[in-house]
C-alpha cells in the first residue's frame, strides 16, 4: 500500500480540513456537488473534472457539473449507464482508477476534445462512497498540472470522498425531510381548511331551502318589485359563488389532505368540457405571469366532445404545469432585458402556450415554453416522481410534478415530456375518453 510523503500528508490534511469546513454547513445538494468537485480538483492540482450522481431508478450516472466553467458552457449535460466506460466500471467496483491516454486518445475522448477544445491526457476516477455502502456517484479528475496522477493522489481523494459522500447524504436527508415536512404542513393546513369549509357546507342546504321558501312566500303574497330583485341577486350569488366555491375549497382541501396522508385518491367525475375547464382554471395565473413578463396563449380545441373527468384534478394539473412553464421562461430572460423593461408590467418577454387536443378518443393538455429545456436525465427523474425544483430564480419543493403524475393516473392518464437543453419544454398530459 503506498505511503504519503510529508508534502502529500499536508495536502491531505488541508483537503480534508477544507472539505469539512465547506461542506458541513451546506444543505442544497447542487451547491454541495459543485463544492465537492472543486475541492477534488484543487486537492490533487488538476486542470478540471466532472462529477456524476447515481440515479438508482434508471441505473444511470447523471452528469451534473464540470470544471473549468468555460468547458461547462460547451459540454452541456448527459447521462450514461451505471456500468458504462471507466466511470461505470469504477462505480460498480468501488475502486479508483488512473487512466493515461496517448495522443489521439479513445473515440470517446476525441469527442469530448472536439466539443470542448480540452484534450484529456490523464484521468483519475474514483467512487463517491463510504466503505461497505454503494457509491452515490463518481468523480473524474483530469490532466494533473504537474506530472501524472499517482496512487497517493487516489489516497488523498479517497479520504476527501468520505467527507464529500457524508455531505451529499446529509443534503439528501435534509431535502427529503423538507419534503416530508412540507407534506405534513400541507396536510395539517388542508385538514383545518377542510373542517372550516365543511362547516360552511353543512349550512348551504339550509340556506338553499330558506331562499326557496322566501321565493315561495313572495310569490304567494303577490309581492313584486325591489324585494324580488334582491332575492334574484341572492339566488345568483348562491348558485354562482357560494355553493360552487365553497364546494371547491372543501374538495381541494380534502384532496391535499389525502395526498399528504397517502390515501387513495377518489376523483369525482362528471361530463364537462375539457378546454373550458382548463381555461377557467388557468386564467387567474395571467396576472402572476404578467408580473414575471410572461404571456399565456390559449389554443383550445372547442370542437372536442365532452367527457367525464374531475375538474378539480384537471385544473390542479394545469395550474402546476403552467406555473412551472412560467418559471422556466423567467430563467432565460436576460438581465439586460429586465434592466430595461422590468418596471413595465405590460412588457412581455415570451409566452407560455396552453393547448388542448382531441385525437383517437383521447384528450390532451399541452403546456409549452421556450425556457432552458431539460436533459434526458432530468426528464426521467420527473416522470419517475423523483425530481425537485430546478429553477434558480424560483425554487420549490419539487412536490408539484409528483402530484401531477398521481392526479393524472386517477383518470387512466399519463404524462410525457418533450424537451432539449436550450430549446424549451412541452409537457403533455393525456386522458383517455373512457378508462379501460
Amino acid at each position: 500500500m503506498p505511503t504519503l510523503s510529508m508534502d502529500q500528508s499536508a495536502r491531505l490534511l488541508d483537503a480534508v480540513h477544507l472539505a469539512t469546513r465547506k461542506l458541513a454547513s451546506l444543505e442544497d445538494i447542487d451547491v454541495v456537488l459543485q463544492e465537492v468537485l472543486g475541492i477534488c480538483v484543487e486537492a490533487v492540482g488538476a486542470s478540471g473534472g466532472t462529477i456524476y450522481i447515481h440515479d438508482p431508478s434508471t441505473r444511470t450516472l447523471q452528469f451534473r457539473y464540470v470544471l473549468p466553467k468555460v468547458v461547462a458552457q460547451e459540454i452541456g449535460l448527459w447521462e450514461i449507464a451505471d456500468d458504462f466506460g471507466v466511470a461505470g466500471r469504477v462505480f460498480q467496483s468501488g475502486k479508483a482508477e488512473i487512466t493515461t491516454y496517448p495522443k489521439g486518445g479513445s473515440s470517446a475522448h476525441v469527442e469530448i476534445r472536439e466539443r470542448t477544445g480540452m484534450p484529456v491526457e490523464s484521468m483519475l476516477t474514483l467512487p463517491l462512497h463510504i466503505s461497505d455502502l454503494q457509491p452515490v456517484g463518481v468523480v473524474q479528475i483530469v490532466n494533473k498540472k504537474d506530472g501524472e496522477f499517482t496512487e497517493q493522489d487516489a489516497m488523498v481523494l479517497d479520504t476527501v470522498s468520505d467527507v464529500s459522500t457524508l455531505a451529499i447524504m446529509h443534503s439528501r436527508l435534509i431535502q427529503e425531510s423538507s419534503q416530508v415536512a412540507s407534506l405534513q404542513g400541507m396536510g395539517r393546513a388542508a385538514h383545518d381548511l377542510a373542517n372550516k369549509a365543511g362547516v360552511l357546507m353543512t349550512f348551504l342546504p339550509e340556506l338553499e331551502e330558506n331562499i326557496a321558501g322566501m321565493r315561495k312566500a313572495l310569490q304567494e303574497s303577490g309581492v313584486q318589485g325591489e324585494a324580488c330583485e334582491y332575492l334574484e341577486r341572492l339566488e345568483a350569488s348562491y348558485n354562482d359563488v357560494w355553493y360552487p366555491y365553497t364546494e371547491r375549497v372543501y374538495r381541494y382541501a380534502r384532496l391535499v389532505n389525502d395526498l399528504a396522508a397517502g390515501k387513495k385518491l377518489e376523483p369525482k367525475k362528471k361530463l364537462q368540457s375539457f378546454g373550458k375547464v382548463i381555461k377557467n382554471g388557468v386564467q387567474y395565473l395571467e396576472s402572476q405571469a404578467r408580473k414575471a413578463h410572461v404571456g399565456i396563449i390559449f389554443e383550445l380545441d372547442d370542437d372536442a366532445p365532452q367527457f367525464e373527468f374531475d375538474d378539480l384534478y384537471v385544473v390542479r394539473i394545469a395550474e402546476n404545469l403552467v406555473g412551472n412553464a412560467i418559471k422556466a421562461v423567467t430563467e432565460v430572460i436576460p438581465d439586460e432585458w429586465l434592466a430595461e423593461h422590468g418596471s413595465d408590467l405590460d412588457a412581455v418577454y415570451d409566452s407560455v402556450i396552453v393547448r388542448t387536443l382531441y385525437r383517437d378518443k383521447k384528450h390532451f393538455l399541452e403546456v409549452a415554453d421556450n425556457g432552458p429545456g431539460m436533459s434526458p436525465g432530468t426528464i426521467r427523474r420527473i416522470l419517475s416522481g423523483q425530481a425537485r425544483s430546478q429553477w434558480g430564480r424560483a425554487a420549490g419543493s419539487g412536490l408539484g410534478t409528483r402530484i401531477v403524475l398521481d392526479l393524472a393516473a386517477t383518470h387512466g392518464g399519463k404524462v410525457s415530456i418533450v424537451s432539449r437543453l436550450g430549446q424549451g419544454t412541452t409537457f403533455r398530459a393525456e386522458f383517455p375518453e373512457i378508462m379501460e
